[in-house]
């Protein structure tokens, strides 16, 4: 059965500190206590998805080139939500009927909530239609001021899986100038080997063309 957590990091946006799943996927204990049994402890992979229908293409790639039997396999997921600092004024400002900013942004962070739970229970159907059907799922809850990229860093450093698996769109030279790529990001900063899934262009044209 998945199992999806959320965090709900400070109104700040200032670095989180990641929920520590409850079904002790990433709890070095379990190896030990394996190995005492003389059994081979599974690798503790982390595959972190964006939200795009390329998500798909990443789980069947990984499902027939990466996936072992006895792997521990966490799907992984940032949802994004903003923080309402001013509501408009005037005619405009009356329709929120004296909501304050804070209800506000509780309404938007259940909004990324929500969109993120149904994403992910979408991906543990597409996991357990290619074989991984014991997937643990964590939904990881930032707002605007803490990027995906920092937030799957944060959470992978606190984890220390055997390696993380996610995806690249492939961008240009000039869209990795300005708005930078979170795999390149990861290549650089996190604390356990990356695999990156080069996904083929024609998806993410076709997955650019649905938006």
């Amino acid at each position: 059965r998945t199992s999806v957590h959320t965090h709900h990091p400070p109104q700040n946006g200032a670095e989180l500190t990641p929920h520590q799943p409850d079904n002790n996927m990433m709890d070095p204990g379990s190896e030990k206590d394996r190995k005492k049994q003389g059994e081979e402890p599974g690798r503790r992979l982390v595959v972190a998805l964006d939200g795009s229908k390329m998500s798909g293409y990443i789980l069947e790639w990984c499902a027939k080139n990466v996936f072992q039997k006895d792997d521990q396999v966490m799907l992984l997921h940032v949802a994004t939500y903003h923080t309402v600092t001013s509501v408009p004024t005037g005619d405009i400002g009356d329709y929120y009927g004296g909501v304050k900013m804070e209800q506000l942004t509780n309404d938007m962070r259940e909004i990324a909530v929500e969109a993120g739970k149904k994403f992910l229970q979408a991906c543990s159907k597409k996991a357990s239609s290619v074989g991984l059907t014991d997937a643990a799922s964590t939904l990881l809850l930032t707002n605007q001021a803490n990027s995906p990229k920092h937030t799957i860093c944060d959470f992978v450093k606190a984890e220390c899986p055997d390696m993380l698996i996610c995806g690249s769109r492939g961008m240009g030279l000039l869209n990795r100038a300005f708005l930078g790529s979170a795999s390149d990001y990861l290549s650089h900063n996190v604390n356990c080997p990356l695999m990156i899934v080069r996904v083929p262009t024609k998806l993410v044209e076709a997955d650019a063309a649905a938006q």
